[in-house]
């Protein structure tokens, strides 16, 4: 079903997708097109589970949050599959992780999945009636009105913070002055400060960190409020402002990213290196520094 428009944003129609999946008991898939769009699982009209680009799901949060190591998963997964029951299940059986804490954490994945398809947009709606199969799923599932009226709530909550509209996908950047302000961090603060490059946004950071959107979200606010946190473009521009170069800074797209200009800047030609003495010569390889990878910029699904 095409959607042309709602009062409510992306609300109305997946109260309205819902509504009409939870009346017929429908098991199967909802799939929204839209951004981010994603596909919300149904058992008996029930949401069990909810897979979007733009939100971590369970596993993310699982393996990023260290809940459960990378071995352990694949374990647990390779035998699930083979053996053709959800990998949860398997979890359990395994005591990698407790009943409770996969509930709680399920539901969590569920309610924050649903507020970044209630943030974003609903282009059209289509329901997939089928077998529910989901690897990591809510059993029983959740009304899908209580995970809208959180959605709602939670959408509020942000509109009424001192943020950007466009701050969710706004990269984020240290503030330059944190360090030589002496500021105490707590409260995974350093966790974040070490990540916020300029380069990612609170998405990305949701995910690197295995954490949901709203809660990265809410806590990048309070850091941002507190002078600890700026915008990658307030960095290009203040680099800009110290180098002199205010107006070779790079404009940025509609989507935050930096936009490649044609200007060059010129550098300056170095000298030509005076001539080794054979007694101080050294293998160049020592020389290189080695390249290292951060952890963090592995590929987010």
């Amino acid at each position: 079903m095409m959607i042309s428009g709602s009062e409510d944003g992306s609300i109305g129609p997946l109260r309205e997708a819902l509504t009409i999946c939870a009346a017929s008991s429908t098991s199967g898939v909802l799939r929204i097109t839209g951004d981010p769009g994603g596909t919300i699982h149904l058992a008996n009209g029930l949401v069990t589970a909810i897979e979007t680009s733009g939100a971590p799901g369970p596993e993310v949060l699982l393996l990023r949050s260290r809940r459960i190591t990378e071995e352990g998963w694949d374990a647990a997964f390779s035998t699930a599959a083979a053996a053709g029951h959800p990998v949860s299940a398997e979890l359990l059986a395994r005591k990698l992780i407790g009943a409770g804490e996969l509930e709680a954490l399920l539901r969590i994945a569920l309610a924050d999945a649903m507020f970044v398809l209630a943030r974003g947009t609903v282009e059209e709606y289509r329901a997939e009636p089928g077998p529910a199969d989901s690897g990591l799923a809510l059993e029983p599932g959740v009304e899908a009105d209580g995970l809208l009226a959180e959605a709602t709530r939670r959408i509020r909550v942000i509109a009424s913070l001192s943020l950007p509209a466009r701050y969710a996908r706004e990269r984020v950047a240290v503030n330059p002055g944190v360090a030589r302000r002496g500021v105490r961090l707590g409260e995974g603060q350093d966790e974040i400060l070490a990540l916020a490059d300029g380069r990612r946004t609170p998405r990305d950071l949701a995910f690197t960190l295995g954490r949901g959107v709203y809660a990265t979200t809410l806590r990048l606010a309070r850091m941002r409020e507190a002078g600890l946190l700026i915008s990658g473009s307030q960095l290009a521009a203040a680099a800009a402002r110290q180098t002199g170069h205010l107006g070779d800074a790079e404009p940025e797209t509609a989507g935050g990213l930096p936009r490649r200009g044609r200007a060059r800047i010129s550098l300056p030609r170095r000298a030509s290196p005076p001539a080794r003495q054979p007694e101080l010569r050294t293998a160049r390889g020592l020389l290189w520094p080695r390249s290292g990878r951060d952890p963090g910029d592995a590929p987010t699904p």
